[in-house]
C-alpha cells in the first residue's frame, strides 16, 4: 500500500511538472508558447490598436482599419467602463485639439477641448471627468470638471480634502463611477502618508490605508463603484525593500487583503493592475527579486503578468514579461486591457531594448492558456463590446 500511495504522490509530481503548474502558496505557474498563426484565436468585438497609425481591429475577422485618416493624430485614449465608448484627442498639423467621443464605428460626438483640460477619463458610462489647469501653482486645491459627455451638462468637483498631498509627482486622486466617494493620498511633505478613502456627502473619513514606499501605486475602482483595488507595501513589517500586497476595500470601509504573494517572493513589488469587466479577476504587473539580490528601492526589475481571482485568492503568474527592466513606479507600460467578456487581455511585451520599438503585443486567453501575437510596436489602447 505504501508502494502504490508513493507512486501515486510521484506520479501527481510529475505531471504538475510536465504542465507547468505550481500551486504552492496559492500561485499557479503558466509558461504559454506565443502562437504567430492566428487561426487558431477565437475572439469578438473590436480592439482599438494605437502605433504607427490607430487602427480598429475587427476580433471576428481578425481585419484592421485605420480610424485617424486625413492627416489627424489621436491620443490620449480613454475607454468607459462597459466598452460602449471611447474618447480620445485628435487634430490636424493646423487644427486646434478637439476631444471625440467614438462608438465602434463612428464618431458620436466632438466638443472643442478647453485651455485649462488637462487630460480626460472616464467615470461611468455617461460622465467624463477631467483636472483642470491651476492658474495657481501655490494652491494645494485640485479641481475637476466632470462633464456629461452626450448632453454637455457640467459642473466643478473641488478635491479640497484634509491634508491631500498635492505635490504633484505624488498627487492620486480617484474618484468612485458613482461619484459618492474619492479615495486620495493623504499626509505632509514627510509623511506619514495614507489612501484614505473618502465619504463626499458625509465630509468624512472611511478608512485610512498606511502608504508606505513607492507613492505611485494608484487605487483602481471597480466598474460598478463597489470597491477599490491598491497595491500597498508591507515594508515596515518585512524590512526596507518592498513586500507589496493587493488588497481590496469596500465602499463601506472593509479591507481584505487579496494576495500573500511575500510568503512565496523574498521581495516583491505590485505595479499597476485592472478589473475584469465582471469584476472578478484583477490584471496585474509585478517585479520579484531573491535574497541574494540584495535590492534596494532603486533596484530594477523585470515585470511579469499575473491574474489574481479575487473571489478565490488563487493568482496565474505567467512567463510572458511586460516592460523589462523597469523602476519602481515607472508605470511606462499600462496594465493589461480586457475583452469584454472577460476571457482574454491583451498587453505589451518588451523583448528588446527599446520599450516601444522592441514590443509586441500580446493577446492572452485565460481560459484556453493560448498566447498570441496580435501586432509589434503598438499599444491596445480600447475593446469594444461585439455589436
Amino acid at each position: 500500500m505504501n508502494k502504490i500511495r508513493m507512486f501515486l504522490v510521484l506520479l501527481l509530481l510529475s505531471v504538475c511538472f510536465l504542465s507547468s503548474c505550481n500551486t504552492s502558496k496559492n500561485i499557479h505557474f503558466e509558461c504559454p508558447n506565443i502562437e504567430t498563426d492566428l487561426s487558431g484565436l477565437k475572439s469578438n468585438g473590436s480592439l482599438v490598436l494605437d502605433g504607427d497609425g490607430t487602427y480598429l481591429m475587427d476580433m471576428d475577422w481578425l481585419t484592421k482599419t485605420e480610424i485617424n485618416k486625413s492627416g489627424k493624430n489621436l491620443f490620449y485614449f480613454s475607454f468607459s467602463p462597459e466598452r460602449k465608448w471611447i474618447v480620445y484627442l485628435t487634430s490636424g498639423i493646423e487644427d486646434d485639439f478637439v476631444m471625440e467621443v467614438m462608438g465602434e464605428h463612428q464618431v458620436i460626438k466632438t466638443t472643442p477641448w478647453e485651455d485649462d483640460w488637462a487630460y480626460v477619463n472616464w467615470l461611468n458610462e455617461e460622465q467624463l471627468i477631467i483636472p483642470l489647469i491651476q492658474q495657481d501653482r501655490r494652491s494645494d486645491v485640485s479641481n475637476f470638471l466632470v462633464l456629461n459627455s452626450f448632453t454637455d451638462e457640467r459642473y466643478i468637483l473641488s478635491a479640497d480634502y484634509p491634508d491631500m498631498l498635492y505635490d504633484e509627482p505624488w498627487r492620486i486622486i480617484e474618484y468612485s463611477p458613482l461619484i459618492d466617494s474619492v479615495v486620495y493620498l493623504q499626509g505632509g511633505v514627510s509623511g506619514p502618508f495614507y489612501y484614505t478613502l473618502w465619504d463626499i456627502q458625509s465630509e468624512t473619513a472611511i478608512v485610512q490605508l498606511d502608504a508606505n514606499g513607492d507613492l505611485h501605486t494608484f487605487p483602481r475602482w471597480s466598474s460598478d463603484g463597489s470597491q477599490f483595488a491598491v497595491a500597498l507595501s508591507l515594508s515596515l513589517k518585512k524590512g526596507d525593500f518592498p513586500s507589496y500586497e493587493i488588497f481590496k476595500v469596500l465602499r463601506e470601509g472593509k479591507i481584505t487583503q487579496l494576495t500573500h504573494l511575500s510568503d512565496y517572493y523574498p521581495w516583491v513589488y505590485v505595479g499597476d493592475l485592472s478589473w475584469s469587466p465582471n469584476n472578478r479577476y484583477i490584471s496585474f504587473w509585478y517585479s520579484h527579486w531573491s535574497e541574494d539580490d540584495n535590492p534596494y528601492f532603486s533596484t530594477p526589475g523585470d515585470l511579469y503578468l499575473g491574474i489574481l481571482d479575487a473571489q478565490t485568492g488563487s493568482i496565474t503568474s505567467y512567463c510572458i514579461r511586460g516592460e523589462l527592466n523597469a523602476g519602481l513606479g515607472s508605470g511606462i507600460y499600462s496594465a493589461p486591457l480586457w475583452s469584454p467578456d472577460g476571457r482574454q487581455i491583451v498587453f505589451r511585451s518588451q523583448i528588446g531594448d527599446h520599450y516601444v520599438l522592441d514590443s509586441q503585443m500580446i493577446l492572452l486567453d485565460i481560459q484556453e492558456n493560448r498566447a498570441f501575437l496580435i501586432a509589434k510596436a503598438s499599444e491596445p489602447v480600447g475593446w469594444f463590446n461585439p455589436p
